[in-house]
């Protein structure tokens, strides 16, 4: 039977949580439906022995791909080639789904053949398992259920990888790999492909369960310093990516997203900026990337909606300082 949805699981060294990630998606009313590619990148651990239970128990829906530790990015490229399902969503192997949720998703996609099916999900605390969301709805007054042309909400939303389930075909063809040994890759994995959205479904289901809190995660601020560079690649791939959408002579709606998209990369990296010890060493480094930006992005430059990022600006950078004391007491509350 033909395989309605590919769920990529990159996995490096997650055997505490792997096995939850996968029981996850044992749903006997959609088993038939999927398929899991569990993307083995260099793992050490005790991981391979778990997700091999899966395989031999579900060999029809589970399998496994083996490669050389090269990164989040790298997974997604692997399991991007070897995907056979219609649509694609990325699964982090300390994450997981909620069952009925998930149905309802992999219904959809059978059903609406939209290029891109959004849903919901939340934010779980590792410490308590307390629930948060981000947005309720992707934009006001959205009409859940109803097909849309992308480029007509293109400026009312900002998807992320969480929240994106896409054709396969759609994130295959932008012909540019996510990059790989780097932190920090779901936005690209969003972005490329989103030139060639035309049309987008909106499912009121919170999907995705979002594992925060996690020692060592890429998105605490202490792990965000320490791939401060990893940040900035990112950056300047979407920058080079942003380049050659504007040769193409892409229309106005998906360049003003792929702006807004890149200006709030910019608002992140000014507070990685903002995090780190105050010297003028970084106070340097922060004027000169934002004085880029300025001067050879200023569509970009324009679309930072960050009230903090125009106040720093406004102020010829001199707010950084302020705005480094103000970043250290958020940290420490938290």
């Amino acid at each position: 039977m033909d395989k309605v949805l590919t769920v990529i699981v990159p996995v490096y060294n997650m055997e505490k949580y792997i096995r939850q990630c996968l029981e996850s998606l044992v749903i006997g009313e959609v088993l038939d439906r999927i398929e899991v590619l569990v993307v083995l990148d260099g793992s050490k651990d005790g991981s391979a022995e778990i997700a091999y239970e899966f395989v031999g128990q579900y060999p029809d829906t589970f399998r496994i791909i083996y490669k050389a530790n090269g990164g989040h990015g790298s997974a997604i490229n692997t399991g991007l080639m070897m995907a056979s399902g219609e649509y694609v969503k990325i699964l982090d192997s300390d994450d997981w789904v909620e069952r009925d949720a998930f149905c309802r998703l992999v219904d959809c996609l059978e059903t609406e053949g939209t290029d891109i099916v959004w849903s919901n999900y939340y934010w779980v605390y590792e410490m308590d398992g307390e629930k948060a969301i981000q947005y309720r709805d992707p934009f006001p007054e959205v009409v859940y259920g109803k097909k849309y042309r992308f480029k007509d909400i293109a400026d009312k939303t900002f998807i992320k990888m969480h929240s994106m389930t896409i054709r396969t075909e759609l994130a295959r063809q932008v012909g540019r790999k996510i990059d790989e040994n780097c932190y920090y890759v779901d936005v690209e994995f969003v972005m490329y492909p989103i030139t060639e959205v035309e049309t987008i479904i909106f499912l009121d289901e919170f999907v995705y369960m979002y594992r925060l809190g996690r020692s060592g995660q890429s998105m605490s601020m202490e792990q965000m310093r320490r791939n401060h560079r990893n940040h900035e690649q990112v950056l300047n791939s979407l920058l080079d990516f942003y380049d050659e959408q504007k040769f193409r002579h892409l229309d106005q709606a998906h360049l003003d997203y792929l702006e807004k998209g890149i200006a709030r990369v910019v608002s992140s990296h000014f507070k990685i900026y903002l995090s780190f010890p105050c010297s003028g060493k970084v106070f340097a480094m922060m004027k000169a990337l934002d004085e880029k930006i300025r001067e050879e992005y200023p569509d970009v430059y324009k679309k930072v909606e960050n009230k903090v990022v125009w106040a720093i600006r406004r102020s010829g950078y001199l707010l950084y300082y302020p705005g480094h004391f103000c970043m250290s007491l958020k940290e420490k509350k938290v």
